[in-house]
């Protein structure tokens, strides 16, 4: 073994040749292990794991936790007497789903922020988390959802390896479509409290200084002015009124544009979705199956939607289907009309919501 040792220590260059193919190939080895471990969320299949993860935990939560015809369980997981928008006096979030994510190296681009791609990417296991947190009840009947369509404005980029949430929450709905809200936000850093000195002020001048602002500049053309006789001039040419008036009604104030989310949080991105819900190849409306899941649509805490709800699953699951399928048409008890107050609140956001279809279906046209 020494005589090993020592034949390698020699400075022959068959040696020397050895030991640096063995150090390059180490080098090597390890530079394709760090690139895959970097690079693990793009692994060919983790995306169908990220994204159906949610359904294959729900399957096995109740296996293991259902019993006897299964309604508690279903209760349990079911958004039952909860208000869809968030309530005033904030006892209840509405419908609202967080997942937590981070920036990581393959969802960079070659500037170190979140890919405009990776937002599309991540929100994919968040909207099935989103579904199956809202809509169980739904699923089991036999009914899916359809994404119609996703609209992004990016405000801000998300540094790479930052923690960030994504945040889904119901924006509105109408015959057709429900509208889901999804932000993308992070949390800073908290800064240190400054030490206070006890003596603060104790070095301070007596007098404070007094400085003269400093005389603005005129930025004056560098293109001599073609002359222009001012006698010439209309009194119409110059009423400008009408421009500024057709200006300050289609410009948004800036001010008026939310840059943090309403606990603080940094907004960095906010995307629409529209999703239709199906029985088969039958259009449900949101307000039928947002009743059957639990949702209240008059009063926060109020559960008869899920006790009516209950009373149509007791039928069976085929003329569960058939009322989904239609049935709801006729339907005596419709349990599921919106009250005054959660319609007032429904119209007023789906006005801006239904902005976003009309304007992609304009370019159709």
């Amino acid at each position: 073994m020494f005589k090993w040792a020592n034949s390698l220590l020699s400075l022959d260059p068959t040696n020397l040749n050895i030991m640096g193919s063995l150090f390059i190939s180490r080098i090597v080895k390890w530079v394709v292990i760090s690139v895959l471990i970097l690079n693990v969320k793009s692994w060919p299949g983790v995306w169908h794991i990220r994204v159906l993860f949610p359904l294959l935990k729900h399957r096995l939560s109740g296996l293991v936790n259902k019993r006897g015809d299964g309604h508690e369980w279903w209760a349990s997981i079911s958004p039952v007497g909860r208000s869809i928008f968030p309530t005033p006096d904030g006892l209840d979030a509405g419908a609202l789903v967080v997942l937590k994510c981070r920036a990581t190296l393959d969802d960079c681009d070659w500037n170190g922020h979140l890919s405009n791609s990776s937002y599309a990417k991540n929100l994919d296991p968040a909207r099935m988390n989103m579904l199956l947190s809202w809509f169980p009840a739904f699923f089991n009947d036999g009914g899916m959802a359809a994404l119609g369509a996703a609209h992004y404005q990016f405000i801000r980029e998300i540094p790479a390896n930052k923690k960030y949430e994504i945040r889904l929450s119901i924006g509105a709905w109408e015959d057709k479509w429900v509208y889901c809200i999804a932000k993308f936000v992070s949390h800073a850093k908290p800064k240190p409290k400054p030490k206070v000195s006890d003596d603060i002020g104790a070095n301070q001048p007596l007098i404070s200084s007094i400085s003269t602002p400093a005389t603005p500049l005129v930025t004056e053309t560098s293109i001599p002015a073609e002359f222009v006789d001012p006698k010439s001039w209309n009194a119409t040419d110059l009423d400008t009124s009408s421009v500024d008036k057709e200006l300050s009604l289609s410009v948004i104030p800036k001010s008026t544009l939310q840059t943090h989310d309403v606990d603080g949080a940094l907004l960095h991105c906010v995307a629409v979705s529209a999703i239709c819900f199906k029985h088969g190849r039958i259009t449900v409306p949101p307000k039928v199956v947002l009743a059957t899941s639990g949702y209240s649509l008059t009063e926060p805490g109020d559960k008869s939607n899920w006790l009516n709800a209950k009373r149509l699953r007791d039928r069976g699951r085929v003329a569960m289907s058939e009322f989904f399928r239609g049935g709801w048409k006729v339907e005596e008890n419709k349990f599921w009309e919106v009250g005054p107050r959660v319609e007032a609140e429904r119209t007023r956001r789906v006005i801006e919501l239904k902005k976003l279809t009309e304007g992609m279906n304009g370019l159709r046209v």
